[in-house]
């Protein structure tokens, strides 16, 4: 007599729970409450026949038996979504979900127009975008939670492709109505101003502190820095007066046009590349495709 096969809904619940470390947060994963997660756990153990999942105090670890099954759900996960993606192309159709993952930067200037172009040209498929640091996304992207990136500084690593994105011309903005014969500034007209920067361990803050200190006027005080976080906020402590920042061109191009602030060019002129990236092992479906054509400027 032939066996029956598990279901994938609880090999999905089982894998969920392995990888999250916990049925609670497989839950909210799955759009589900916590006893039925537990029960697919349960009734999956009773038709295997032995027990798949050990728990550890608050979190749960696959037994021997779990860490086989969960190998051959892997390669079965795998191969549907090769299946799946093949079938979408043979339709023409762009549809699937991802997950995009941007800077702050490329997430509040650079994405939002191309996500508004995406969701128009392809309403099937569904986009989420979550914003954060490089070190973050770029961990994300290895361990599956995020398909696709754009920000800044993403490391060389064998397991991810890195494309360039746009670069990211630097400029220094005063408040409106500052009186200045300067039309660009060098690092000696900052000595002994106040500056907003972004907060160190940024990216973009240590190519601006090297270009600070390569030709800073000799004798004169160094500049008082304030660190943020955000660039919306140095450009809101710029506005209020408090004193000078260097920030992304595309991050001030809408105020400097409107006159809220003055935006001069750095000399020597400083920038920094965007990237995206995404990993060299793992299938792409239809909406990911699309949106790296988009990317690139091809869509």
């Amino acid at each position: 007599m032939r066996r029956a096969l598990p279901s994938l809904q609880r090999l999905r619940a089982l894998e969920a729970v392995v990888r999250l470390g916990g049925f609670s947060a497989a839950a909210d994963e799955m759009l589900l409450t916590q006893s039925a997660v537990s029960n697919q756990i349960r009734r999956l153990e009773d038709e295997i026949g032995v027990p798949l999942i050990e728990r550890l105090g608050k979190r749960v670890k696959p037994t021997a038996e779990g860490e086989i099954l969960l190998a051959a759900a892997g390669d079965i996960f795998a191969a549907l979504e090769r299946a799946l993606l093949a079938i979408a192309d043979t339709r023409g159709e762009v549809t699937g979900r991802f997950v995009m993952g941007g800077g702050g930067t490329a997430s509040t200037y650079h994405l939002p127009p191309l996500l508004a172009r995406f969701a128009d040209a392809h309403p099937k498929a569904e986009v989420n975008l979550h914003t954060g640091h490089a070190t973050e996304l770029v961990h994300g992207l290895i361990d599956g939670a995020i398909d696709l990136i754009v920000t800044s500084g993403i490391p060389a690593d064998a397991r991810l492709v890195r494309e360039f994105f746009a670069e990211d011309r630097l400029v220094c903005i005063m408040p409106p109505g500052e009186e200045t014969a300067l039309t660009e500034i060098a690092p000696r007209d900052l000595d002994g101003r106040r500056l907003v920067l972004f907060e160190k361990g940024f990216p973009l803050r240590d190519p601006v502190d090297e270009w600070l200190a390569a030709a800073g006027g000799a004798g004169a005080p160094a500049p008082n820095i304030l660190d943020v976080g955000l660039a919306e906020a140095q450009k809101s402590f710029v506005m209020a007066g408090f004193g000078w920042s260097i920030v992304p061109d595309i991050a001030v191009a809408r105020e400097a046009a409107r006159g809220w602030m003055k935006a001069l060019p750095l000399a020597p002129p400083l920038s920094r590349p965007l990237q995206m990236a995404w990993r060299r092992d793992r299938a792409m479906n239809p909406a990911i495709r699309a949106m790296r054509r988009i990317l690139r400027g091809g869509e």
